[in-house]
């Protein structure tokens, strides 16, 4: 009898002010056969999230949709997140789900798991890091040079997580699950 595939993770992006930059600049280093999925919460004024995949697609070979409550998560594939969705465990895997808030990103497992939280990142994604990061799964803030908003990196690298430049993360994401 086969022992059952450990459940496969992703890639979490959480950014705000200042962050569509900086997450073109990290979705363009990964290749189209990234064999994770990548979750993007980039907060947005006004909520046009149709207009953040179109722009996010220009910038990456990686297939970017707009995540819906009850889709699973696909590798190689960039979900955007908009607002009032989380990630939570169905019995086949990671599914977006509608929830009230930022997203915890509970339903992914941990240790085959990476949270980026870049430029305007929203402070709640601190303690979902540093647990993240316990649990043996990839967690860095934004290095402050070159962030326009590093508020969340800081206090991150404060509570004793660390920062990285987008080349290192996207060097540690493509070491961690090469293509």
């Amino acid at each position: 009898s086969h022992a059952p595939a450990a459940p496969t993770g992703a890639v979490a992006i959480v950014a705000g002010i200042g962050g569509p930059d900086a997450v073109r600049q990290l979705l363009a280093s990964l290749p189209a056969g990234f064999p994770r999925p990548v979750l993007l919460r980039q907060k947005l004024d006004g909520g046009q999230y149709d207009k953040l995949v179109r722009q996010m697609q220009r910038a990456t070979l990686m297939q970017v949709v707009l995540a819906q409550p009850g889709e699973p998560l696909r590798a190689g594939c960039v979900h955007v997140m908009p607002d009032g969705l989380d990630v939570v465990r169905a019995p086949a895997g990671a599914i977006f789900a509608a929830r009230e808030g930022e997203p915890r990103f509970a339903g992914l497992p941990p240790a085959d798991s990476a949270l980026l939280l870049l430029s305007g990142a929203d402070p709640s994604g601190v303690d979902v890091a540093l647990s993240l990061r316990l649990a043996g799964g990839l967690a860095y803030g934004q290095a402050p040079e070159n962030c326009f908003d590093p508020a969340t990196s800081r206090m991150l690298v404060t509570r004793g997580g660390e920062s990285r430049s987008l080349a290192e993360m996207s060097r540690e994401l493509l070491h961690r699950w090469p293509a």
